[in-house]
């Protein structure tokens, strides 16, 4: 049995710290507080997860928590997500008709202004799963149709939201892994090869992280796309 390596120890340790220090955590969030890659940060808390020290919320991204923590994982974890309360109570005092048409793409753009944040994919990701669990409704041609008097009925009783929160168990050598195999010019793969050694991860982390980084940028060209589509001030309503 291999023995854990003492600065993998001290990760994990300070992982597990912070995260009790929020009750729940977006991976990116960990490895900028503790000033290491986004890749070693998932693996200290995917360990962490398969040791029952952690369990993550499956919300299109990963919200890891602290097992039974009394907190809201979305808000813990995407804590301007605080203000769709006020920014739902908005809408339906605006709303002229008995539905009101909520575009996730514009209140984002609301929430970043508020918060005075960049907008982001995460924070996107994140609202959407978090209107679905609130509004209980699946997201539909880009929005989610609720009548008036359920949204305000809502923001009068607005509930904290607590989706499964999964344990991990040890993987085994193929779980949840694929194989693929493809060719790569010499200089490439000499380059992949020098930037693994410097983030201290191995090539096939970089390869990984190199094509997830891919599918968000095509992610947030789609996002944009809908953006333009939608561009309208907000309050965001459409009586009917």
């Amino acid at each position: 049995m291999t023995m854990p390596r003492r600065r993998d120890v001290d990760l994990a340790r300070r992982v597990l710290d912070y995260v009790k220090s929020r009750g729940c955590v977006l991976t990116k969030d960990v490895a900028s507080a503790l000033g290491i890659s986004d890749d070693r940060a998932y693996h200290a808390l995917q360990a962490l997860a398969v040791r029952g020290e952690l369990c993550v919320v499956r919300a299109g991204l990963n919200i890891w928590c602290i097992p039974g923590a009394a907190v809201d994982p979305f808000v813990a974890a995407v804590p301007c997500l605080a203000e769709v309360r006020a920014v739902l109570g908005e809408m339906a005092e605006a709303a002229r008709g008995s539905a009101v048409s909520i575009v996730p793409i514009q209140v984002a753009k609301e929430l970043s202004r508020r918060c005075r944040t960049p907008q982001s994919f995460p924070l996107l990701v994140a609202l959407r799963s978090y209107l679905a669990a609130l509004l209980g409704a699946e997201q539909r041609a880009r929005r989610f149709l609720v009548s008036k008097a359920a949204l305000v009925d809502l923001v009068r009783n607005f509930p904290e939201v607590h989706p499964p929160c999964d344990r991990l168990r040890p993987a085994g050598r193929s779980d949840g892994l694929v194989t693929v195999t493809f060719k790569l010019p010499r200089g490439v793969l000499d380059e992949v090869d020098r930037l693994a050694e410097r983030l201290g991860v191995r090539r096939s982390d970089v390869i990984r992280r190199a094509l997830e980084e891919y599918l968000i940028c095509g992610a947030v060209r789609l996002l944009t796309q809908e953006a333009e589509q939608d561009d309208e001030e907000f309050p965001v309503i459409k009586g009917r």
